[in-house]
């Protein structure tokens, strides 16, 4: 019997952390349909959930929302390190 419990929270464990996956890195409109759906369908669980996508507003799509950056070159490296060995005696 515990070796069937300790394989279904392994299972969930595994399910929920692949659903989290997904969420995360599968595509914005597919995150903003699921929402729209859960939104319409379960009012009173997800009627919290506002419109914009998830994620921070600065997204690397070009979402507009972002400020300007400037991007400043890098500075030089001053010098190189090199090692060298210890000469045996």
């Amino acid at each position: 019997m515990s070796a069937i419990l300790a394989n279904s929270i392994v299972v969930i464990a595994i399910v929920a952390s692949a659903c989290y996956a997904v969420w995360r890195l599968g595509p914005r409109k597919m995150r903003d349909a699921l929402r729209t759906r859960l939104r319409t369908a379960l009012p009173r669980v997800f009627g919290n959930l506002n419109d914009t996508s998830s994620g921070s507003g600065c997204d690397a799509c070009g979402g507009g929302g972002c400020a300007p950056t400037t991007n400043q070159p890098a500075a030089p490296k001053e010098h190189a390190v090199t090692w060298h060995k210890k000469a045996t005696r």
